[in-house]
């Protein structure tokens, strides 16, 4: 199912720059346990580095707090490649640290 069907349950934003699409963030509002997640995300290459991603996380939070969420997560890989992620992740407030594993099977 795509995140843009209405009966995703997930909200999609863009952010934009110049009349063009600049990045994207998903978000998903759990009112049963009032706990907010950031979905897939996104800046464009060209404008990483500006601040873009900060802003749309800082907007995401912004509406989990106006939706009555009580907290918020996001999740992202623990490998290099995720490094840029799990540092715009802690430069907009996602501390708390829970480890977990994904195993895998190639096929």
């Amino acid at each position: 199912m795509s995140l843009l069907a209405p009966e995703s349950g997930w909200e999609v934003y863009v952010a934009e720059g110049a009349g063009t699409v600049v990045g994207f963030v998903a978000i998903q509002l759990n009112h049963e346990t009032q706990v907010g997640e950031i979905g897939l995300n996104a800046v464009h290459p060209q404008h990483a580095g500006k601040g873009i991603g900060t802003r749309m996380y800082d907007f995401a939070v912004s509406r989990m707090t106006e939706a009555g969420m009580q907290a918020a997560t996001v999740a992202t890989g623990g490998d290099a490649s995720h490094a840029p992620a799990r540092r715009a992740y802690e430069k907009a407030g996602f501390t708390v640290h829970i480890p977990s594993v994904w195993l895998c099977r190639k096929l």
